[in-house]
């Protein structure tokens, strides 16, 4: 029986999320790739990968069980990652907020998804496949996050979409 691809992530506001969303184009222009669409820009907070029907009901109640304080970020500067060839805007100071949530919504899915290990790394993906690495810059662009949200990730086509499932408030 096949799962849905899921994670936690926090939303920018509509207006940040169109600002970054012009961000993704400019850096296209620099640097080739495929810039990310602005309804597709978000912040991750824990990748669970593949999830069975079953285990969907048990992540929500889980999450649901997750407090947090409402808190302000910015991302400042882009940053190149080799690896997964990558543009991202992230933030030049620690994010210990975010990190925090991100582990208490790890400990709190522990019993019910087996997590890939990937350590938190504080990013909005820009650009994807990046044929070339020009110079790009940014204004620093501040938000507050109120709400941790649980995204499906859907193919369409040879491009993704993602979907909100549930949310839950920062207090």
């Amino acid at each position: 029986m096949a799962g849905e691809r899921l994670f936690f992530a926090l939303l920018p506001p509509p207006a940040l999320q169109a600002e970054l969303g012009r961000l993704a184009v400019w850096c296209q222009r620099r640097c080739g790739g495929f810039a990310v669409a602005p309804e597709n820009i978000h912040l991750t907070l824990l990748f669970l990968g593949e999830l069975l029907p079953g285990q969907l009901d048990a992540v929500r109640r889980a999450a649901a069980g997750v407090r947090c304080a409402s808190f302000r970020m910015s991302l400042d500067r882009i940053e190149y990652w080799p690896g997964p060839r990558l543009l991202c805007a992230v933030p030049s100071q620690p994010l210990p907020a975010a990190t925090a949530l991100a582990a208490a919504l790890r400990e709190a899915v522990r019993d019910t998804v087996v997590v890939p290990p990937r350590p938190f790394a504080a990013h909005v993906t820009m650009l994807r496949r990046l044929r070339r690495l020009g110079e790009v810059s940014m204004l620093p662009l501040a938000w507050s996050a109120t709400e941790f949200c649980l995204l499906r990730s859907q193919p369409v086509g040879r491009d993704v979409r993602y979907s909100s499932i549930d949310a839950w408030p920062c207090a």
